[in-house]
C-alpha cells in the first residue's frame, strides 16, 4: 500500500475536474519520487466524489474541502497544484501567495484572464522569496516539441527568422457549468488555448514581441448555444502575425472546427541555415522532420 502521509513531498490540488484528475494520475506515476496528494479543494462535489474514487484506485487518502482557503489553512501540504476554471486563478494564487505558509504553485494556463490580474500575481509571488510559482505551458517539454527546441537551439537551422504554427481539432470540451464558453471566464479563445503557441513563438524566436496583427471570429461553433440566455462569445478560427523586436515573425493558423485533420498541430521553425518542423497526428502519435539543403532526417 501506498501511504500518502510516508510522502516527502505533500500536494495538493485545487480545481479536480478533468485537468486536476490528470494532474493527480501524473502525480501518482512520480510516486517512487516520494510524492503523493494529499488533499484537494473543489466546490463541485461530482468533481470532488470522482476525484476520490481516482485516489483510492491508487490507494491514496484524500482530504477533501470546498474551497482553497480551508485546504491552504489546513497546513497539509508542501507544493500546490492550482487547476480550477480560468477566472478564478487571480484570488486563488493571491491567496496562497499572501498566506503565511509558504506553498510552491504550479498553475495551469493561463496564470490569469488579465494583464492586470498576471501582473499583480507576479509582483506579489517576487515578493515571496520562499515560493516557486510556475505557469504549466507544458507543450515545451512535449517529446516533439522538445526535439525541435533542441534542433533550434543547437544553431542547426541558423538565425531563426519565421515560425509558424498550425492547428486544426475539434472544438473546446464541455466543462463544468459551461464556464469555458464566455470570454470574461476564458480569457478568449487565444489566451485559453493558443497561450502554448505565443509561449512556443517567443521561446524559438528568442525575443520578445512588438507588434501583433490578428483576426478572428465566432462563424461555425457554440452559435445555438444559450446559457442563461446568453450566447458564448468564444472566436472558434483565427490568423495571427507576430513580430519581435530581433526582426523575426511568427504567425498562427487556429482553426476550432477542423474535426478529423490528420495533422491536428504543425509546428514549423525556419532560420537562414535550415527548417524543422513536428506534426501531432491524432491518437496522440507525434513526429517530426528536421530539413536543411543537405537533406531529411526524420
Amino acid at each position: 500500500m501506498i501511504l500518502s502521509t510516508m510522502a516527502a513531498v505533500k500536494y495538493g490540488i485545487i480545481g479536480v475536474g478533468m485537468m486536476g484528475r490528470e494532474h493527480l494520475i501524473n502525480l501518482y506515476h512520480l510516486r517512487s519520487e516520494g510524492v503523493a496528494v494529499v488533499a484537494v479543494a473543489d466546490p463541485h462535489v461530482p468533481s470532488q466524489k470522482l476525484a476520490l474514487e481516482l485516489a483510492q484506485s491508487f490507494n491514496w487518502t484524500l482530504e477533501v474541502f470546498s474551497g482553497h482557503q480551508m485546504l491552504l489553512d489546513s497546513g497539509l501540504c508542501d507544493v500546490l497544484i492550482v487547476s480550477s476554471p480560468n477566472m478564478t486563478h487571480y484570488e486563488i494564487l493571491m491567496d496562497i501567495i499572501n498566506h503565511p505558509k509558504p506553498h510552491h504553485v504550479l498553475v495551469e494556463k493561463p496564470l490569469c484572464t488579465t494583464v492586470s490580474h498576471c501582473k499583480e500575481v507576479v509582483n506579489a509571488a517576487g515578493k515571496r522569496q520562499d515560493m516557486l510559482v510556475q505557469v504549466g505551458l507544458e507543450y515545451r517539454y512535449m517529446p516533439p516539441v522538445a526535439k525541435l527546441i533542441e534542433i533550434v537551439k543547437g544553431g542547426n537551422l541558423g538565425r531563426v527568422k519565421m515560425v509558424a504554427i498550425r492547428e486544426h481539432r475539434f472544438p473546446f470540451l464541455v466543462k463544468v457549468n459551461n464556464w469555458n464558453r464566455f470570454n470574461a471566464n476564458t480569457g478568449g479563445t487565444l489566451v485559453e488555448k493558443c497561450c502554448h503557441f505565443f509561449d512556443l513563438m517567443r521561446l524559438f524566436a528568442g525575443a520578445n514581441p512588438v507588434c501583433v496583427m490578428a483576426s478572428g471570429a465566432i462563424d461555425v461553433n457554440h452559435k445555438d448555444e444559450r446559457y442563461d440566455g446568453k450566447v458564448p462569445d468564444i472566436i472558434d478560427n483565427a490568423y495571427v502575425i507576430v513580430e519581435f523586436d530581433n526582426g523575426s515573425r511568427g504567425m498562427l493558423d487556429l482553426c476550432m472546427f477542423a474535426e478529423g485533420s490528420k495533422n491536428e498541430q504543425e509546428i514549423s521553425v525556419v532560420g537562414d541555415k535550415g527548417k524543422a518542423k513536428c506534426m501531432f497526428f491524432r491518437q496522440f502519435e507525434s513526429d517530426y522532420k528536421f530539413v536543411t539543403g543537405g537533406g531529411i532526417c526524420s
